[in-house]
């Protein structure tokens, strides 16, 4: 990846406001590479001298007629600039399989080619040489040629293709110029799609709109119910904002291999194949997940590619926001009424765990380079931006708030501006000033934990009760709340509300009078409704009730908060594991919102594996599988929580009698009213074999050779990565740290740090410990940054604390050896010994509890 600073970014902005390209692009050459010519007319600083960035081998560069030197470290050097300059670039580009610059995608059902583009942060510059910086935002008329059976998507409408010398000759498409985009918002697919019409009203008329993907999953596309939940955007996105939707199109595009959730690219959104087409049954977190999506991206078109962060260290403004107002919309706009819910208790609760990390940030990052912008890409720039920005519009009101944005949003359309231009508008539209909580909120790092401090009389009536906040030793800075405490009070076998009292906090102790002599409920939650972020810690006689009578809380979102406070007590060492994992279990048959379910069965098996304590794991882990088991057995026929169940008990079978289930489900000999097995679920049940030893290569090719697919060949590096053998471990270790030729595809390395990462029991891996340590740093090196961060993060041996090999050792060890890793590297090796103590702190409490 091509590397840039803040300052060198500010003095070219300072040089070049915009630019208009002229992009050529032809994909009729080789496996290997691609042709780009780039015509670039933009205005400078007579005299000036600057770089364009470009990574390829560069034919050919002239500007204003001079022929210019070949390129350096992806620039290319453009001195002696003039008033108004023209830069021609021809130059050839790598393809590539890491779900950056122009990836290639061969599909093993056919042999055909699938390309698609992902230029954010600074891939641009490996397809088409130009500035590659969110500031100097350009207009954009591409022209493509590819096969003449292919089809072309941009961020523009485009007429119809031009023939070559023959029909079956290569096509050329020529795109419309978009109006100024960043870079990074650009986009080109190609390949032989197929695609399903729409369109969309918008306040400007219809829109066309597409669903792209591979022909073989058209069927599974799901594309009226994109297109519903894309016009029910529309219709709130045009009304909060205030602004018509900003582009002449609007497609989805289903990417193979693709590296995130989705990307904005304007008018062209590229959409996770893998993630998010579901070619068997989905459960419904996963559907809801695609509907916030979405709306998510869609968000994106205004605050983001309409206006755009001047710099990285921004990124909040793109998706903190993005994050809030797409789940905000699939809330009021959609059948997830309860995606707030979805929202605390997966996507905010992680938050909660990458803010107790040390590599903590504040929301506002600071970047002082594009190398360092991969690490930003969290849950903190993600969910906690969102979680403030959902206070913020708690505290102003949510008419206020959308006032603001929409006045934002005109003030800079389709140009850059910052978190200053954005509270500017805040405070107009509010008349406050929002200075001390931009810096509690979005300026200090940390997590902060919130507990009800109550006492009562001898008839059970509160006599005091004051919502306490403790703060990070390192950030000690309350923050300004605006929640709402409640009460659950059991009423005929249900923990149903008895009291919710709104309440303004200031500083650590912030006192509740008006619940003085009120009843005292079973339990108190001082952050009723979700309404701020912040960790939830029971006192004792509510963390009592929670632990007995979880299953029989009534409302969705109460049972959430009261559920994750019950697993960061967990991880914190507070609670032994099994105070954990029992009430979730006692409560998942009852549980109603499906993405609570997930999480908590995800949770659960990362409490046997590092959190419990290590005699005491295995026998966790197997009572957790027959409960599991028996809620299957309980659950109706065909529903969701069935389907779920199964994927838990996968997940969690280690004993001979489970994986005998599993082995009876696979050979047809075991049937389940209402869940056949599926392809997807037949990959689940052999890599639970593979995990509890009992499926070896030959079962996992067996299981290939019935889905000979792209999805296929990704399960099946993943079942036998999982496989609890010693030399398979080792195997799956050195496809990812030692290929052969060239690294795995980016899709195909996930699965196998998955599974690597994956074991029932994994004392057999002591020996890789010392392995990982000694080669992960070659690993990472050796692919792009964006795989080598997740492949990282999947493998980092934390599930081998208490397994018979020093995991901390070895990790602070390898940070006081390796001071000048990548950044982005050593971030994850900050983070993975800080999990690892974290284990082994929980492991501690679990023996002493």
């Amino acid at each position: 990846m091509a590397n840039l600073t803040r300052e060198e970014a500010a003095d070219r902005a300072a040089l070049i406001a915009s630019a208009d390209y002229d992009v050529a692009l032809d994909f009729t050459g080789g496996s290997d590479s691609f042709r780009s010519v780039s015509v670039i007319r933009f205005a400078s600083v007579p005299g000036a001298a600057t770089f364009v960035d470009v990574v390829g081998d560069v034919a050919h560069a002239m500007l204003n007629d001079v022929e210019l030197f070949a390129p350096t470290g992806g620039r290319l050097a453009l001195p002696g600039l003039a008033a108004e300059n023209v830069l021609v670039v021809e130059a050839t580009h790598a393809y590539s399989t890491a779900g950056v610059g122009i990836h290639r995608f061969v599909d093993p059902e056919n042999g055909e080619t699938f390309l698609y583009s992902q230029f954010a942060t600074m891939y641009a510059c490996h397809a088409f040489a130009c500035f590659d910086q969110p500031d100097i935002k350009g207009t954009f008329a591409f022209t493509v040629t590819a096969p003449s059976h292919w089809v072309v998507v941009s961020n523009s409408v485009a007429p119809v293709a031009d023939g070559g010398s023959t029909s079956d000759g290569p096509l050329t498409w020529a795109f419309e110029r978009t109006v100024p985009l960043p870079t990074y918002a650009t986009a080109v697919c190609a390949g032989p799609y197929a695609f399903v019409e729409g369109s969309i009203t918008s306040v400007k008329g219809e829109i066309p709109a597409r669903v792209y993907g591979r022909p073989q999953l058209l069927e599974h596309f799901a594309a009226e119910r994109i297109f519903a939940d894309t016009q029910a955007g529309f219709e709130l996105y045009e009304r909060i904002f205030d602004t018509e939707f900003p582009y002449d199109s609007y497609d989805h595009v289903y990417a193979p291999q693709y590296n995130f959730g989705a990307m904005e690219n304007a008018g062209c959104v590229t959409v996770s194949e893998d993630r998010l087409l579901f070619r068997t049954r989905a459960s419904d977190a996963q559907v809801e997940f695609r509907t916030v999506v979405i709306m998510h991206e869609l968000a994106h078109m205004w605050f983001g590619d309409l206006v755009t962060m001047r710099w990285w260290d921004d990124l909040w403004l793109n998706e903190s926001f993005a994050e809030y107002v797409g789940t905000y919309a699939a809330a009021v706009a959609t059948e997830w009424s309860d995606a707030w819910v979805t929202f605390a208790a997966e996507r905010k609760s992680i938050a909660y765990a990458t803010d107790q990390l040390p590599t903590t940030h504040p929301v506002l990052s600071d970047l002082p380079d594009v190398d360092s912008v991969a690490g930003a890409f969290d849950m903190i720039t993600y969910a906690k931006g969102a979680s403030a920005l959902k206070q913020l519009a708690a505290t102003l009101g949510e008419d206020v708030f959308f006032a603001g944005v929409a006045a934002y949003l005109k003030a800079h359309a389709f140009a850059n501006a910052t978190l200053g231009d954005l509270f500017t508008e805040l405070e107009a539209a509010s008349g406050r000033s929002l200075t001390a909580w931009r810096t509690a909120w979005l300026e200090t790092p940390g997590v902060t934990t919130l507990a009800a401090d109550v006492t009562t009389d001898s008839t059970g009536r509160i006599t005091s009760l004051a919502v306490t906040e403790e703060a990070p030793e390192r950030w000690p800075l309350p923050r300004p709340h605006t929640l709402a405490v409640a009460g659950l009070s059991m009423a005929d076998g249900v923990l149903a509300s008895s009291f919710e009292v709104a309440v303004e906090t200031d500083g650590p102790s912030t006192d509740v009078d008006r619940l003085v002599a009120e009843p005292r409920p079973e339990v108190i939650l001082p952050n009723g409704g979700d309404l701020t972020y912040a960790k939830l810690h029971l006192d004792a006689v509510s963390l009592a009730a929670a632990r007995e009578h979880a299953a029989d809380i009534a409302d969705p979102m109460s049972q959430a908060l009261v559920l994750d406070a019950l697993w960061h007590m967990c991880r914190d060492g507070v609670l032994p594991a099994r105070d954990y994992v029992e009430p979730v279990l006692a409560a998942l048959p009852g549980i109603t919102v499906s993405a609570v379910r997930e999480s908590h069965i995800r949770t659960i098996v990362t409490t046997v594996a590092r959190y419990a304590a290590p005699d005491d794991a295995q026998a966790r882990g197997a009572d957790a599988a027959e409960a599991l088991w028996a809620a299957l057995e309980g659950a109706a026929p065909g529903s969701d929580a069935q389907l779920q169940f199964l994927k838990g008990y996968a997940m969690l079978a280690r004993t001979e009698p489970q994986a005998d289930r599993i082995e009876a489900l696979l050979g047809d000999v075991l049937h389940l009213d209402g869940l056949p097995i599926d392809t997807e679920l037949a990959w689940d049940l052999v890599t639970g074999l593979a995990a509890c030893g009992r499926a070896d290569d030959a079962a996992i090719s067996e299981v290939l050779t019935k889905d000979a697919t792209a999805a296929g060949e990704r399960r099946a590096a993943g079942a036998r990565a999982a496989i609890a053998a010693l030399d398979a471990k080792q195997r799956a270790w050195n496809l990812l740290a030692h290929p052969q030729t060239k690294p795995l595809a980016n899709a195909l390395a996930y699965e196998a740090a998955l599974g690597f990462a994956r074991a029932t029991d994994a004392t057999f891996m002591a020996p890789l410990g010392e392995t990982f340590f000694k080669e992960v740093r070659g690993l990472f090196d050796g692919v792009d940054v964006y795989v080598g961060l997740r492949v990282v993060q999947y493998a980092y041996p934390s599930f081998l604390v208490g397994r018979g090999v020093d995991i901390v050792g070895l990790g602070e060890r390898w940070l006081a050896d390796n001071g000048d890793a990548h950044p982005v590297l050593t971030k994850l090796m900050v983070e993975g010994l800080d999990h690892a103590r974290r284990a082994a702190r929980a492991q501690d409490s679990a023996t002493r509890l």
